[in-house]
């Protein structure tokens, strides 16, 4: 299965990412991108478990080091926090951070300039107003 067809509400999905797993999948796109690995909800659920256990995230799916999990697919990377402005250059890619209107918190997707290319949420097919407030620059090493 394609990662771009798992979404959160996947009832396969453990629920630590059902409820908190944006960017954690928003990591396993880019990596089906690069490495053309296709992921499902058993494999996602198992990338959960190690990097766990590894210590690169929480429980609640809190991304503790996005580098070493990109880095465990043979994905080199380095990371920085850029305003909602920046589009990325030739050799970056961008998960961006947007508020869904109504709702305390953020969300996560994968973006490339204006043009959304995973979210796992479908905000934007569902109807959601949001905004973009920061991105996740990912530049290649």
């Amino acid at each position: 299965m394609l990662i771009s067809k798992i979404k959160q509400n996947n009832r396969s999905l453990l629920g630590e990412i059902q409820r908190w797993g944006c960017y954690f999948l928003c990591l396993h796109y880019y990596t089906s991108v690069f490495k053309n690995i296709e992921f499902n909800a058993f494999g996602i659920n198992v990338a959960y478990r190690r990097f766990l256990g590894l210590g690169y995230i929480k429980s609640n799916c809190f991304i503790k080091d996005p580098c070493m999990i990109l880095n465990y697919y043979g994905i080199r990377t380095s990371v920085r926090y850029e305003s909602f402005g920046y589009f990325a250059t030739a050799n970056e890619f961008e998960i961006s951070e947007v508020k869904i209107a109504g709702v305390n918190g953020s969300h996560f997707i994968a973006t490339k300039e204006k043009e959304i290319l995973y979210d796992s949420l479908d905000l934007k097919l569902n109807g959601k107003i949001f905004k973009v407030t920061s991105k996740r620059i990912f530049k290649h090493r």
